[in-house]
């Protein structure tokens, strides 16, 4: 006997008939035809090598036991002998009986196939259609077709709005996981919003409160802004409490605190299932006292080495309760690194910066380096010791067959074996990286200050193609790092928005001109009213006209390239035409120069750090920082805000690993600690207006 649990479609009249297809009318000779050619596929079709499946459905609905005990091949069979109507009514079981059995590659041919033989004679034919779709959909994840699976939804989505159809869990729980498998993490916790929304009261789990509450941890701050936007059932009481434990979640007085408010407002959100859990989650500091921190003090880095050297001690303070120990890297020894750490009782680093010398980093302090030199210590003390090797010697008729304690790591078993497995007790101090190692993999000891710029142009992307923007274009100087924030942004759209972007690169000079006239077709133009002016006999006034479909443009460039490029993009704008807005990274972006000449940058919206942003960062500190390096370049500033950023991140770390939904507000950004032990950043947004910059919201 099969239990059932039917899909709630709620209907109401339309005229519209999203599935309806043109040769529906000849359905009674199509049918027969449709019967023979499934019974053939089913011998010989190949099932697709399924990838990760998701959990399988229970909104679908299932064949109830009035539908007696017939297989799904033998409701194909019993179809063949009825009228038309009756043998749909079959070929419908027949797909729910595969889906159920978990057959998807027939229920996912057969579904599509009877798809368009519905019409308005089959009893409840909106929600047939509905069952269909929903097992089409699903039938392909589970075959791991995502992007075909989305693109069912999609037309179930303008479906349902055309035919006032209120979709249910099943859909949003499908499109959920395709968001998820696209790697959209706003759209698919959106859509698991709803899901959880439009779920029954009375099937409604703590393992879907749970989900949500997990994925909403994942979340950098610029996420959760845009997650607020679409304002999801319930989200308001959900991203509350996030920015509550965001916030003050290494505080167990203040989140108490506010908890208690929160729960007073939202005393029926599902959330308060997470609050009481917060509530009585106890996470504790790690005692740190002595830190060394690793950076180029010397050579060709140097002044960035210095500036983040000036960074962490503004930071620091002269803090009693710790001691650091600044190691220049370009002279350190990586070999004796660890016994170095131990005579001074490090426990914990900050560095190196550089990508080679993070490598080598973790490299010499591994816990399989440090017993490879430890097991060769041993063998060199016990191999070179003259009165140890005599009594070996003289002993080794009698005691053969025996171990003794002062055998050498060359004749020990146990000694090679440890050598070669290192054990737990090893000597490795939890660290802060500087940068992302090229090769090496980290450990759980591990933690990365991530600075990519990468990052910057996917947070960018992702704000920006909510702006009903359709034709971006990216223009980008042809430099290494400037190509792959250009990259990074062009994948993160498409990703998104599934359309493809031209980058059109650039160098300087003349030829800068010529590349962006050409990206806006402004030299086509030109050609067409040369072109006209040879075939006329007399003079007539003209004006060029740029390509109307690029409706924003994306600048990554120095700010001396900016300062050029975006009054030449302006100047080549018809007068005919809507001004094209124009956003940059924070690369176009310069404390150095005077405002009140930056009438070229009017407009200008871009991503930058707190610390940049006059009105964001730390006002007294920068004061500081003012009379000390008054004459600092911007690169150099980025530094010291990061260095200021690590000391702090310290002792927030440790929290941050006990409480993944812990945030710190830093003057680099709002830094979160992702699942690969990787701290993100979410920037801010600030604009050139009346000779001045400030800050805004995007998301």
């Amino acid at each position: 006997m099969l239990k059932t649990a039917s899909l709630r479609v709620r209907l109401k009249p339309t005229k519209v008939d999203y599935f309806s297809m043109h040769f529906q009318h000849f359905k009674s000779q199509i049918l027969p035809i449709l019967l023979l050619t499934f019974l053939a596929s089913c011998s010989t079709k190949q099932v697709p090598d399924a990838k990760t499946q998701t959990q399988a459905l229970t909104e679908i609905e299932e064949v109830t036991d009035n539908a007696g005990a017939l297989s799904a091949e033998q409701h194909i069979e019993l179809a063949k002998t009825l009228d038309t109507n009756a043998a749909v009514g079959e070929l419908l079981i027949a797909t729910k009986l595969f889906y159920q059995q978990e057959d998807y590659s027939k229920a996912l041919w057969l579904a599509d196939k009877t798809l368009p033989l519905i019409d308005k004679n089959i009893i409840n034919d909106n929600h047939e259609k509905v069952q269909l779709v929903l097992i089409k959909a699903s039938s392909l994840q589970q075959l791991g077709y995502y992007a075909e699976s989305h693109l069912q939804l999609n037309q179930l989505e303008q479906y349902a709005a055309e035919n006032r159809i209120l979709l249910t869990a099943t859909y949003y729980r499908l499109l959920s996981a395709a968001f998820h498998e696209e790697k959209q993490p706003i759209s698919a916790l959106n859509a698991q919003l709803f899901e959880f929304s439009v779920t029954p009261a009375n099937t409604q789990s703590q393992q879907q409160i749970t989900n949500i509450w997990n994925n909403l941890q994942t979340l950098s701050q610029w996420q959760l802004n845009l997650l607020a936007l679409d304002k999801a059932p319930d989200s308001k009481g959900w991203l509350m409490l996030t920015n509550l434990a965001n916030k003050f979640g290494g505080n167990q007085a203040q989140m108490k605190y506010h908890l208690s408010i929160w729960q007073k407002k939202f005393k029926l959100h599902p959330a308060n299932v997470i609050a009481k859990q917060l509530s009585t989650h106890v996470i504790a500091p790690k005692k740190i006292k002595n830190i060394a921190v690793i950076l180029p003090l010397s050579g060709k880095q140097q002044s960035a080495g210095r500036a983040i050297q000036q960074g962490v001690l503004a930071s620091f303070a002269n803090d009693e309760t710790k001691s650091l120990h600044f190691v220049d890297s370009n002279t350190v020894n990586w070999y004796g690194l660890t016994n170095d750490f131990t005579t001074l009782k490090v426990d914990y680093v900050i560095g190196p910066l550089l990508k080679s010398n993070v490598d080598k980093y973790i490299s010499h302090t591994s816990a399989q380096t440090q017993s490879q030199n430890d097991g060769l210590l041993n063998a060199s003390s016990g191999l070179f010791d003259i009165n140890k090797a005599e009594d070996i010697l003289n002993t080794s008729s009698i005691n053969q067959g025996k171990s003794a304690d002062y055998i050498t790591a060359i004749d020990s078993d146990s000694a090679i074996k440890s050598y070669l497995q290192p054990t737990q007790n090893n000597k490795a101090i939890d660290t802060l990286l500087l940068n992302i190692p090229a090769k090496a993999s980290l450990t759980r000891h591990h933690t990365v200050l991530s600075m990519r710029p990468e990052d910057e142009a996917k947070q960018a992307a992702t704000t920006l193609s909510r702006q009903n923007f359709m034709h971006p274009v990216v223009l980008s100087q042809k430099n290494i790092v400037s190509k792959r924030i250009a990259q990074a942004f062009v994948k993160q759209w498409q990703r998104i928005t599934g359309n493809s972007i031209e980058v059109v690169y650039y160098d300087t000079g003349a030829q800068m001109q010529e590349n962006i006239k050409t990206s806006l077709s402004v030299d086509k133009s030109k050609a067409r009213i040369t072109k006209l002016k040879s075939r006329l006999n007399q003079s007539i006034k003209t004006k060029t006209r740029n390509r109307r479909d690029i409706d924003m443009i994306y600048l990554v460039g120095t700010p001396e390239q900016t300062r050029l490029v975006k009054p030449y993009i302006e100047v080549n704008i018809s007068e005919f035409a809507e001004i094209i807005p124009v956003y940059a990274s924070s690369r176009s972006h310069s404390t150095q120069t005077d405002y009140s000449s930056n009438s070229d940058l009017q407009g200008l919206t871009f991503t930058e750090i707190p610390w940049l942003l006059a009105s964001e960062q730390n006002s007294e500190l920068a004061t500081m920082s003012q009379e000390l390096w008054p004459k600092r370049s911007d690169g150099l500033s980025r530094l010291f805000a990061m260095g200021y950023d690590i000391y702090q991140l310290i002792n927030k770390i440790p929290l941050m690993q006990q409480a993944p939904y812990l945030h710190h507000w830093g003057q680099t950004g709002v830094l979160k600690l992702n699942e690969n032990s990787i701290l993100t950043r979410s920037l801010l947004w600030g604009v050139y207006k009346k000779n001045r910059v400030i800050s805004i919201a995007m998301e």
